[in-house]
């Protein structure tokens, strides 16, 4: 009854319209798709969101400035204990420092964080939302623009994009300042979250305990190092709160206003924030119904507005399944909250670190929050008091959106990039786990200060005292607990894995290292350094220019224009499919047999790919397969015997492409030159001596070069066993015994593929080994030399080095030392006199994709 008593307060000309209003914007957004207004939709994603965004801020500073004096008087009426507060500050600090110190600034999630810096950029020159995904920076007398070659409809939110925006006419257009930025947000996000949480309840340690317990999980401190919108969701719920807290009490319609703005904008950090606004509305409710006013009709129709930009970009997704296939998330909500809970709770790994970037104590404690809370709702209840079922009943409907995250958008914790969507539940996590604590630190001082009528203030002091003495003994514990694990922060062990991350920084410190000059990156996901202000398009736009329009644009970059092979051009395999979705290698397979490139860096990624990027020179003017042609090397007998005259070495010269004439050829046999001259259409033929031959492998290379610009052009090396003099192929030698750490001894191929691959080199001959090994061979002093090449194969590159070693009758012959991804060693022994021949392999700290290759290993008498 009382409620509907409140409903009548609505119930006057400015209350229905405000009604109407609040409630036609969402309705009219999301029936335009419906109704064959979709590029209405469309235009309205990109084209609103920027001015609103000015009025909500210009709107919002007017508010606090005219409510300046009444919101010093009400925030210091509602300020914990000094001591305590000051105790808060100094553990933030400290916390942020940890953080500035101790972890990489970089993004820690791709592409998503990459979408909102490309969105900044589109805004800041085009005054346009949608993301820039292509595009070329140019400069006239009026300065730079952004001329975007493609643009898509994020289904990104833009509050991140907008606060981008207003710091780039100060902080300058290059936006890795952001990382700074979002470490200064940590401090204020904690400060908010605790004067919130004291405003609310009254209850100094459980908001000082609720406030360092979210800042001191791990996921927390490096996201807030890597600038994507979970930090800011956390700063903007923890403002929501404590702004609500203030319309609450002072109950004006400035207030519910400045409310509606800062919920506005909050809604602008994930799709799914819109939907805990429920909380904060229903909660609202009694306090905007008191009365016939304004209060209720402009805050509802103010909010409403203000959530339009995000209501746009969900109407414009309408049935957009965000992750598909297999990786739908759809049905299988409490399939991933098990898995989750199993992710933030795995124990630590073999090496001692965490697996994932969460602290199981942390969620333990939450566990027995939530019962506590419980139990507390229910005693409550029977006693007539209703705060913790009010408690219970807010956090319920807050978080309608996380079953809205694991139910629509996959948010599963084995994917590692999904770990971040924890953000928007680890501030509940924390204040449900810090209750049991606070509440029960309370009960011990009470029980030791026992505070006495006669002597209350006394009492009252020491209580003050006892808790400050346990919130400090609290937090070093808690604090410590987490320093503790500086190492995995220093080593971004819990973001390792995510290549793409990885990838950009790479790049980027590469680009650090170069002098300062426009660029050009032609790249599978060109937005990622578009947020750099870097020129950047797809191998797809480059493709489809002409000759002439790729020589203008390398006249305009002045020849910096590069190809950057990322993890989109890799077929192999990664640490969850869900990373691969994207993969175009065929693409860049055919873009890098067209084009003329020159390779400049190859930079190592974590696990089985590299990074290649090459000077960019346009299209080639020559058929690459054509180049060269050979055939296998073959022994050729005399005419009047049966002894072998020599070595048939035959080739093919097929290109007639005026550029062809530039180019020389030349064929060496065990790097000695036995032809060369200026390359012609036409065979290649010669005969080489017999008693020229090497016992064992020789290498017969065949090399095209362009003499003006002096590079290579083609470079096809085959091999011949010359076996007349009693040479013997290592592979042929029954191997005595043998083991190693992982896998099985392949011959003639390694451990996964087909063809050994060491240095972009192929070869056919030999071992496929994984470290740790050891082979042992029965040489029975047979043999004079031993010959072999080693390297580690290219089919997995994450090897953090392998040592190789040779014992001779178990004397150490050969000691490699550590080695990693480099050309091929070449190595000649002295096994004159032994009986058995060990080749060992060791790991170094890990054992991961440790293929070891032994090639063309040959015994010689």
């Amino acid at each position: 009854m009382k409620f509907f008593n409140l409903l009548k307060n609505i119930l006057h000309p400015c209350g229905i319209a405000g009604i109407i209003v609040a409630l036609a914007i969402p309705f009219l957004i999301y029936l335009g798709p419906n109704v064959g207004q979709k590029d209405l939709i469309d235009k309205l994603d990109n084209l609103l969101p920027l001015p609103l965004f000015i009025i909500q801020t210009l709107a919002g500073i007017v508010l606090l400035a005219i409510l300046n004096k009444d919101f010093k008087a009400w925030f210091n009426s509602i300020l914990p204990e000094k001591k305590i507060s000051i105790l808060m500050l100094i553990f933030t600090i400290v916390i942020t420092i940890f953080a500035g110190t101790q972890i990489e600034a970089r993004h820690r999630v791709q592409s998503d964080e990459s979408v909102f810096l490309a969105v900044a950029q589109n805004m800041h020159y085009n005054y346009e939302s949608t993301t820039c995904t292509e595009g070329l920076y140019k400069q006239d007398s009026n300065g730079t623009h952004l001329s975007c070659e493609g643009f898509s409809h994020s289904f990104k939110t833009k509050g991140l994009s907008f606060l981008y925006w207003l710091g780039m006419p100060l902080m300058g257009t290059n936006l890795k300042w952001i990382f700074n930025a979002e470490l200064l947000m940590l401090p204020l996000a904690v400060l908010l979250m605790f004067l919130a949480v004291y405003a609310w309840t009254r209850q100094t340690l459980l908001a000082f305990f609720a406030a360092l317990l979210t800042a001191l999980q791990p996921t927390v401190l490096f996201q807030f190092r890597a600038m994507s919108v979970e930090p800011l969701y956390i700063f903007l719920s923890s403002l929501s709160l404590f702004i609500f807290k203030y319309a609450y009490d002072k109950n004006t319609v400035k207030h519910w206003i400045l409310l509606a703005l800062t919920l506005g904008f909050f809604a602008q950090t994930r799709q799914e924030t819109i939907f805990c606004l429920f909380a904060f509305i229903l909660f609202a409710l009694p306090k905007l119904l008191d009365s016939k006013s304004l209060k209720a009709p402009s805050f509802f129709a103010i909010l409403s507005a203000c959530c339009a930009p995000v209501l746009l970009t969900i109407s414009h997704y309408q049935g957009f399944d965000f992750q598909g296939g297999e990786f739908s998330a759809h049905g299988h909500f409490f399939e991933d909250l098990a898995r989750n809970w199993t992710e933030m709770t795995l124990p630590l790994n073999e090496n001692g670190e965490l697996e994932n970037p969460f602290l199981t104590y942390f969620n333990y404690l939450f566990a027995a929050g939530a019962i506590y809370l419980i139990l507390r709702t229910i005693l409550g209840i029977k006693k007539h008091d209703f705060s913790y079922l009010k408690i219970s009943a807010f956090l319920i409907l807050y978080h309608i959106q996380t079953y809205v995250i694991l139910e629509n958008v996959s948010g599963d914790f084995s994917i590692q990039i999904n770990q971040r969507y924890s953000l928007v539940m680890l501030p509940s996590m924390a204040f449900i786990a810090a209750l049991p604590v606070a509440h029960l630190l309370d009960l011990i001082i009470a029980h030791f200060e026992k505070p006495q009528i006669s002597k209350q203030k006394i009492q009252t002091k020491k209580f003050a005292i006892s808790s400050l003495i346990v919130a400090l003994i609290g937090a070093l514990i808690f604090t410590g607990w987490t320093f503790h694990y500086k190492k995995d922060f220093n080593e971004n062990i819990m973001y390792n894995k995510n290549h793409l991350t990885t990838e950009e920084n790479e790049i980027l410190k590469w680009l650090d290292t170069q002098p300062p000059k426009d660029r050009l990156f032609i790249y599978a996901r060109p937005y990622h350094f578009i947020g750099y202000g870097i020129s950047s398009v797809h191998y797809s736009s480059i493709s489809n220019k002409s000759n002439i329009e790729l020589q203008k644009l390398i006249n305009q970059y002045e020849g910096e224009v590069y190809y950057i092979r990322g993890l989109d051009c890799w077929d192999s395999q990664t640490y969850h499919k869900k990373a691969v979705e994207n993969r175009i290698a065929t693409t860049c397979d055919i873009f890098e047999r067209d084009m003329d490139l020159d390779g400049v860096k190859n930079i190592l990624i974590l696990n089985n790919y590299w990074v290649q990027i090459a000077k960019f020179n346009g299209r080639k003017e020559f058929n690459p397969q054509k180049i060269i042609s050979v055939q296998i090397p073959t022994l050729v007998e005399s005419q009047d015997s049966l002894n072998v005259a020599g070595l048939q070495i035959s080739a093919q010269l097929n290109e007639t492409s005026a550029v062809s004439k530039k180019w020389d050829y030349q064929v060496k046999i065990n790097n000695e030159t036995i032809m060369s001259g200026p390359y012609a259409q036409g065979s290649l033929k010669d005969l080489y001596a017999q008693e020229n031959l090497l016992p064992g492998f020789n290498k017969v290379e065949y090399i095209v070069t362009d003499r003006e610009k002096l590079k290579i052009m083609a470079n096809v090396q085959t091999f011949y066993f010359y076996d007349k003099t009693g040479a013997v192929e290592l592979t042929s030698i029954p191997i005595e015994t043998h083991k190693q750490a992982w896998g099985t001894l392949q011959t003639n191929k390694p451990l996964e593929n087909d063809f050994f691959k060491i240095d972009n080199k192929y070869y056919t001959k030999g071992f496929g080994i994984h470290a740790a090994s050891s082979t042992v061979f029965r040489l029975d002093q047979k043999f004079q030399k031993f010959k072999f090449g080693y390297g580690l194969d290219e089919e997995s590159l994450c090897s953090d080095g392998v040592q190789l070693q040779v014992f001779a009758d178990d004397k150490l012959v050969f000691d490699s030392g550590r080695f990693l991804y480099e050309p091929l060693h070449e190595i000649e022994l002295d096994v004159d006199q032994v009986q058995r021949l060990t080749i060992n392999t060791n790991s170094y700290e890990s054992k991961d994709c440790d293929h070891v290759d032994i090639i063309n290993p040959a015994l010689i008498p």
